[in-house]
């Protein structure tokens, strides 16, 4: 049914993508599905300054535990943005289509008040991606 998933990462590995890495995990071992791991980083204020060989070996880091968890093929990509927030969910979906991904599964939070006013990465990804989304709450 899937032969590529596109996993977004926060590179801050909230608790919501460690719970949808391990759906994720599962649905590839099951499908027989590549995933690719994409995070979209660029210099926020308050965020120490890493360089894109520290995002490199953390993408790295994190797709092999993945790798290992799932038993199949896990690449990994790093989008540098200039304004993440602005830029990383258009990326995002961008993305997806760009690797030829089929299904995109994304970890996230309970609805918060300011989600009723704009949408979560995941919404947007469920609302404009072209490929199956799968939210894991």
């Amino acid at each position: 049914m899937y032969n590529h998933i596109m996993f977004p990462v926060d590179l801050h590995l909230p608790p919501e993508v460690r719970k949808a890495a391990n759906v994720a995990a599962e649905i590839a071992k099951w499908q027989g599905a590549k995933i690719t791991v994409v995070s979209v980083t660029g210099t926020q204020p308050g965020d120490p300054v890493q360089t894109d060989a520290t995002i490199g070996d953390n993408l790295r880091e994190f797709a092999d535990h993945l790798a290992k968890n799932s038993g199949t093929e896990v690449a990994f990509q790093n989008i540098h943005s200039v304004d993440v927030a602005v830029e990383v969910d258009a990326d995002l979906a961008k993305a997806a289509e760009d690797i030829g991904a089929d299904l995109i599964m994304v970890g996230t939070h309970a609805p918060r008040i300011m989600d009723y006013i704009l949408s979560s990465h995941a919404g947007y990804l469920a609302k404009h991606a072209r490929v199956s989304v799968f939210v894991v709450r």
